[in-house]
């Protein structure tokens, strides 16, 4: 996550890109730390704000109300979204983040309401929320990020449509949703125990078995709950994990992808390459020519 003010003086870059579109403040936003130790950011806004997370190397990130109470942490490398509703204490804790990308969106709850027609409850549509995890706003998310990092080169209409699509599609989500804390997962510990169980094993086979016996269950009801905790099947979030090692591993000029294909599992570099463009929309080579040089 990102802010005005680093209380950790290992970050090594921030660089931010901004728009506005229908009265909504949007930035896409780059952080580049040195992956040691955290970093904690105040980003108490000043209107509302829908920050989304869609990328995060080596650690994790996680908003938090008060620096001491830890905030809500599912797993490394995991996108999500959180809402924070204006004037309240928030603080973006990261511990041994070496990078991190956020679309973040400041805009004024009347306003909104204004443009969408329509009512805002504040206990549903604008209450605080620190964990959602949907893949549409994930995708209008990416869009947005592009269009903002690219200089609004589709122009005006093309950025406002994507705006209060993504808005639209918030809404839609958290009116459908269960409560925050939706039953049938996980608990805390296993989640935990799983979730170290498969950063440790990035580059062997793991299979359900062996995952659902970590859990104390049946390999389909640790299925359904292993979803219901993180909002991933486990092979996608196992994906995950190894993309983002990959990504980690990137920032460091002293490893070829020869050898990061073999250390995380893949087959072949070329295995590498085709699965980290498809999760990362970008060729590890291209990833690297994009943020290393930065990172240093």
């Amino acid at each position: 996550m990102t802010g005005q003010s680093p209380r950790a003086e290992n970050i090594r870059a921030i660089r931010a890109e901004r728009k506005v579109w229908s009265g909504v403040e949007v930035a896409a936003i780059d952080v580049y730390s040195a992956g040691e130790g955290r970093v904690v950011l105040d980003l108490t806004p000043q209107r509302f704000r829908l920050g989304v997370l869609l990328q995060q190397v080596g650690g994790y990130c996680e908003g938090r109300t008060a620096l001491g109470r830890p905030g809500v942490t599912r797993n490394p490398g995991a996108r999500f979204l959180a809402l924070t509703p204006a004037s309240m204490p928030l603080w973006g804790y990261s511990d041994r983040i070496s990078y991190c990308h956020e679309l973040a969106l400041s805009f004024d709850a009347a306003e909104l309401s204004t443009r969408l027609g329509e009512p805002l409850r504040d206990d549903l549509d604008l209450a605080p929320r620190f964990w959602l995890s949907n893949e549409r706003i994930f995708a209008l998310s990416e869009l947005l990020s592009a269009e903002v990092s690219g200089g609004g080169e589709f122009g005006q209409l093309y950025g406002e449509s994507l705006v209060l699509a993504l808005l639209v599609e918030y809404l839609r989500a958290v009116r459908e949703r269960a409560p925050a804390s939706r039953k049938g997962g996980l608990s805390p510990r296993q989640l935990r125990e799983v979730c170290a169980y498969m950063q440790e094993h990035l580059g062997a086979p793991v299979g359900l078995r062996e995952l659902a016996t970590l859990g104390g269950m049946s390999q389909a009801h640790f299925s359904r709950a292993f979803k219901a905790s993180t909002g991933v099947p486990p092979h996608r979030w196992q994906l995950n994990a190894r993309v983002e090692r990959a990504q980690q591993l990137l920032l460091r000029a002293d490893v070829s992808l020869a050898d990061i294909a073999l250390q995380l599992g893949f087959v072949d570099q070329s295995h590498l390459t085709r699965v980290f463009r498809r999760v990362v929309g970008a060729t590890p080579s291209a990833w690297r020519r994009a943020h290393g040089r930065r990172a240093r």
